[in-house]
């Protein structure tokens, strides 16, 4: 059978010709790899796949209508997040219209967390809930005749073509035996698809691949929450990395997992793997702070890594307990120090606007990020997503909290408000966003730690690139002029002992 998946267009932000730096960075700077799973698992049983990242290709809906008839699918699969489900939705009930015999299957997130409400549209004709790969395996074989459709586990679906009635399959057990999936049918999309942030570009071509999958914690603000954790073994793991030097010429992977540092000898297993056998590749993964120490660290800057991430969300330690971060800010502060020290150019990403927050917490918290050693930070404005820790917690004390003025199925929802604690206005909180970011690399300090990575022209073009999301995240400006942005990289280029002095100069006149 012919089988095609969807990555949604951004069709909200399409339509209103408004594709900001943020969007473009974090929607389109890796290949969807749960598509490409699945992919990879229905090629191995002979079925004839195609795999269309609208998003990436800035397509918006008729294109996208135009390019699936014109494959000609016998079956449509479409995966979703919360975030991009109005998008999804219309699509499906345009794709219906083009279509009407070829059956749309659901996936993602939303449909996991919110089954009832996805296939309340009609469009939808299955729903697959939790992970896809085995599931729609199956559904080929349903279709196909070879089966029943309720003999396939964990799916909704509809007991009568565009009927209201919803049929629940048990629950499939959670699948653990993450070596015996292919590696993702990466084929099937041009690399040349997706751009890194530039300045967390350390290679091209750079590639995304994940070794684990759930979190066993339980963060308020995450769909993931405590779904289980599960891991690949450092051979394959490495496999999969060799396969990417070998076979795309892979010069940097991230690694997207939920939680790479998971535990110490999961990661000592797999950094000595790589070392073992010699693989060249330099590589990024998210860590946990309360789980690195200075020698973990060591062996990952050993064996390629030159990044990691990690979670921190709030500097102040009655947030973090909000939350259920499990840290504390001794700990950050360890563990920042610590990468700093080994050399990996430590980068958190953190929130504004949780709901405890107050204009004194998020203070506390930018002065915090400014106090540690940090080279990058990714601020984000917190979203309050169904089926998370935090959303019960609206639910059952929501107007002791703040208010909800958007609602979460934009693009733009962790750059905008849609909650707003008690003593603060939407305004505000765009303000504190802003702010965050001006008031972190505006410093001599920021600067220099991105001064010394600065070798060629080359290093130079990344920071060119990327300016206008500079002046996005600092100012929501339009791109700065050409003149600053030349200016500012020639001063980058520039040796001697004022070269840090004029380059601070030069980036507050060409972003102010």
């Amino acid at each position: 059978m012919r089988i095609l998946l969807i990555n949604p267009p951004l069709d909200s932000v399409l339509r209103d010709g408004n594709v900001d730096p943020v969007t473009s960075y974090l929607f389109y700077n890796s290949a969807p790899l749960g598509l490409l799973y699945i992919a990879a698992v229905l090629e191995q049983r002979g079925e004839v796949v195609g795999v269309l990242d609208a998003a990436a290709e800035m397509i918006d809906i008729p294109q996208t209508v135009k390019r699936v008839e014109e494959f000609a699918p016998d079956i449509i699969g479409i995966g979703s997040t919360t975030v991009v489900f109005d998008g999804t939705k219309e699509l499906a009930t345009k794709l219906k219209e083009a279509l009407p015999t070829t059956p749309i299957v659901l996936g993602g997130y939303h449909v996991t967390l919110l089954p009832k409400e996805a296939m309340s549209h009609k469009a939808f004709d299955v729903g697959v809930i939790h992970e896809g790969e085995h599931a729609m395996a199956e559904l080929v074989e349903a279709y196909r005749g070879e089966r029943s459709f309720d003999s396939v586990e964990s799916i909704v679906f509809r007991k009568e073509p565009g009927g209201d009635e919803l049929v629940f399959t048990p629950h499939r057990k959670t699948f653990r035996d993450m070596d015996s999936l292919p590696f993702p049918a990466r084929h099937l999309l041009k690399p040349d698809l997706y751009k890194p942030i530039p300045i967390d570009e350390h290679g091209m071509p750079k590639f995304s691949m994940i070794t684990s999958r759930g979190c066993p914690h339980a963060c308020a603000f995450c769909q993931k929450a405590k779904s289980g954790y599960r891991s690949r073994s450092p051979e394959n793991i490495v496999d999969e990395i060799e396969h990417l030097v070998r076979d795309f010429g892979a010069q940097d992977i991230a690694i997207v997992d939920s939680l790479f540092c998971a535990n110490k000898k999961r990661v000592m297993a797999i950094c000595d793997e790589i070392i073992r056998r010699g693989v060249k590749v330099s590589w990024t993964c998210s860590s946990r702070v309360e789980v690195v120490d200075k020698e973990m660290l060591q062996r990952m800057k050993d064996a390629g890594c030159w990044r990691t991430r990690f979670g921190i969300e709030s500097g102040s330690d009655q947030v973090l307990d909000f939350i259920s971060k499990g840290i504390t800010k001794e700990k950050i502060r360890n563990a920042i120090t610590w990468a700093h020290e080994v050399g990996l150019r430590p980068k958190a990403f953190f929130m504004v606007g949780h709901m405890p927050d107050t204009p004194e917490t998020i203070r506390e918290t930018i002065e915090f990020a400014k106090s540690i050693p940090l080279h990058d930070v990714t601020v984000q404005i917190n979203t309050l997503l169904p089926m998370t820790p935090q959303m019960e917690i609206w639910e059952r004390e929501g107007p002791k909290w703040g208010r909800l003025i958007n609602e979460t199925t934009s693009e733009k929802s962790f750059w905008e408000p849609t909650f707003v604690p008690w003593g603060m206005e939407p305004e505000d909180m765009i303000n504190f966003h802003r702010q965050f970011y001006r008031e972190f690399y505006f410093r001599p300090v920021t600067l220099a730690r991105h001064l010394e990575t600065i070798n060629s022209w080359r290093d130079v073009a990344k920071y060119v690139q990327a300016s206008n999301l500079f002046s996005f995240l600092f100012y929501n400006a339009e791109k700065p002029s050409l003149s600053m942005v030349k200016s500012f990289a020639k001063t980058l280029l520039r040796g001697g002992e004022q070269r840090q002095k004029k380059a601070q100069a030069e980036y507050h006149e060409y972003v102010g």
